[in-house]
């Protein structure tokens, strides 16, 4: 087995928490009128949540992009694609039975099949979907890695950080489409090799600073970038709430760095080591968990008040997403859909 790395399984954890607490908040969001404070307050939440998914794809590009480029492609396949597209196929079975059976649809089993193939089962499958294009290419984009040297490296991030982060800026502020569109180059890709370039070139404990200034700028745009849109738009407007924004990226590098700095600082610890290889269950069971809290107990972001509400079912979904997990992979079989 291969040596676990202490901060990357404290960033784990700590980001698949964060996505659950932008699924309870985002409920707030989507239902709700800007002109409320619930929704503001909301608002003023998840600005400071949305680099949870951008670090995930990182500490992928960390760990697969590094190792030795030479490894067979068929052997890496094997063994990485069945770890996604196993949960996949069983997770968007169960999601499909829960939009048959809880909310009244039905389906024709070519229905089925396109909802599946067209990743529109169920809201957050998404991730499984990027997960499973990043694996396949994975392979190729190793061998780019060690080949590339590091100013052409930093180069190719720049190209990404142009397409996916600035180049959406044109159409959604300008009124017009570039002719040659930012959706050419998948914007994932960016943070999976952002991830490889911090492992093999980290950068100094002097830049934290700036990164510091640059995440809190980046969370004033989110948070008033999002009421603003929102206000003009007359409806909820999540430009500034995408992953590959400038603003997230900022977050995102500050929050990263940190973490590799304090590396030396994280001590081993068994049940965040437990808790870092749930995290994929805990993904794609939560939003079962939130429902059902709110079917069965009536417990949901606006219990109370959304002061308590918001943390008492974050908190509530994760650990009891995490028991379930922790029970389903002790049973034999079981496991492999839940990796």
């Amino acid at each position: 087995m291969a040596q676990r790395i202490h901060y990357m399984d404290w960033l784990r954890v700590i980001s698949i928490f964060v996505v659950v607490g932008i699924h309870v908040v985002s409920k707030i969001i989507n239902s709700g009128s800007y002109t409320e404070w619930e929704w503001q307050y909301a608002n003023a939440i998840d600005s400071a949540l949305r680099w949870c998914v951008p670090v995930f794809f990182m500490l992928s590009g960390a760990l697969l992009l590094t190792r030795r480029p030479d490894e067979p492609v068929g052997e890496f396949l094997k063994k990485r694609l069945a770890k996604a597209l196993i949960p996949l196929i069983f997770w968007s079975g169960v999601y499909t039975a829960y939009n048959i059976f809880e909310k009244g649809e039905s389906y024709t089993i070519w229905e089925m099949i396109k909802l599946f193939l067209s990743d529109d089962v169920y809201y957050h499958l998404w991730f499984l979907y990027v997960i499973i294009g990043l694996y396949v290419m994975a392979p190729f984009l190793r061998i780019l890695v060690h080949h590339l040297s590091q100013k052409a490296f930093l180069y190719f991030l720049i190209f990404c950080f142009v397409y996916s982060g600035l180049l959406p800026f044109a159409p959604k502020f300008f009124g017009f489409e570039l002719a040659i569109p930012a959706g050419m180059f998948e914007p994932y890709i960016g943070y999976f090799m952002l991830g490889a370039y911090l492992y093999l070139y980290p950068l100094s404990k002097k830049s934290l600073p700036l990164l510091g200034f640059l995440a809190i700028i980046g969370y004033f745009i989110t948070f008033f970038g999002t009421s603003l849109l929102t206000e003009r738009r007359g409806e909820f407007d999540d430009f500034f709430y995408e992953h590959y924004r400038p603003n997230s990226l900022a977050i995102t590098l500050f929050i990263y760095v940190g973490f590799q700095h304090l590396a030396a600082k994280i001590k081993p610890n068994r049940w965040i080591t437990r808790m870092s290889t749930a995290t994929l269950g805990i993904y794609v069971i939560h939003p079962l968990i939130q429902t059902y809290l709110h079917k069965i107990f009536g417990i949901n972001e606006m219990t109370g008040t959304p002061i308590i509400g918001i943390p008492l079912v974050w908190i509530l979904i994760f650990f009891l997403s995490f028991a379930i997990i922790l029970l389903f992979q002790k049973i034999p079989g079981v496991k492999h859909i839940v990796p």
